[in-house]
């Protein structure tokens, strides 16, 4: 099953929204896809959080846009799992297992080619259309992954706050922090968050606060530690241990994804060099 971005979906005439009968089927296969997503999760997966992710415990009338720190190839089926209803995912285009790539398609995945303009704006009407129809899509707004702990989160574009003043939706953080280790993943849901009446800046700012201030709580229970005992090699192997769990994964391209407002020393000095 092909990785058809919105762009690919208009040139194929196939629409950037499922009907309603593609919707009903994937609502019903629905809990047989999240028992099966359990087998690609690494970690014991621990919640810390008083809401269980039933979506009524946050917003009875108004679609939900769940966003989430990206660090593992567990993320995605954690956070489906901690959710534990039906959303839509929001993903970007690349390299996959045919097993993973089957799921998300039969789970329903807005897929978006991240390095094309036309198609980012495509996606993110996709987005707006999914929500309008009372249905709920889980975002990773960093839009690659965070290996960096030093950096609770990278800088965020504000499509995800455009896409919910549009569709009169609602933001809800969930944060993951795991024990490499212990091989367990906690996870927590924050507040919601209505940016209707914000300014893109303002609600962006709101959410990467909200995600920061989530995994901040997970560090603040690890204890301190004087900097001379931590081997940052070691660390560091750590990390890039969860990378190669996931033999498909283009880190170089993903490193090229990463969001910046404003221009890096590299795109300055470009020309030059």
């Amino acid at each position: 099953m092909a990785q058809l971005t919105s762009l690919e979906r208009l040139n194929r005439n196939k629409g950037l929204v499922s009907n309603n009968f593609t919707i009903t089927l994937k609502r019903m296969i629905h809990p047989i896809m999240l028992n099966a997503s359990k087998s690609k999760i690494g970690y014991k997966m621990v919640k810390c959080s008083p809401y269980t992710g039933k979506t009524s415990q946050f917003s009875k009338k108004r679609p939900i846009i769940f966003v989430s720190n990206h660090a593992t190839s567990s993320d995605i089926p954690i956070a489906l799992n901690a959710i534990n209803e039906h959303t839509v995912l929001f993903v970007g285009k690349q390299q996959l297992e045919k097993i993973d790539e089957m799921f998300f398609n039969l789970n329903e995945t807005i897929w978006v080619d991240r390095k094309d303009k036309e198609d980012k704006k495509l996606s993110k009407l996709a987005m707006e259309m999914t929500l309008k129809r009372g249905r709920n899509i889980l975002v990773f707004p960093e839009g690659t992954w965070n290996t960096t702990d030093s950096n609770l989160m990278h800088e965020l574009p504000w499509g995800i706050v455009e896409v919910a003043q549009k569709s009169n939706a609602i933001i809800v953080p969930i944060a993951l922090d795991y024990d490499y280790d212990k091989r367990t993943c906690r996870y927590k849901f924050g507040e919601p968050i209505d940016v209707k009446n914000d300014t893109l800046s303002e609600g962006i700012t709101t959410v990467r606060n909200s995600l920061a201030s989530l995994r901040w709580k997970f560090f603040e229970t690890k204890g301190k530690y004087l900097r001379e005992s931590i081997n940052p090699e070691k660390e560091r192997e750590k990390i890039m241990n969860t990378v190669d769990e996931y033999p498909k994964l283009d880190y170089d391209y993903e490193q090229s994804v990463i969001f910046h407002s404003t221009p890096q020393q590299e795109e300055v000095f470009a020309p030059i060099k």
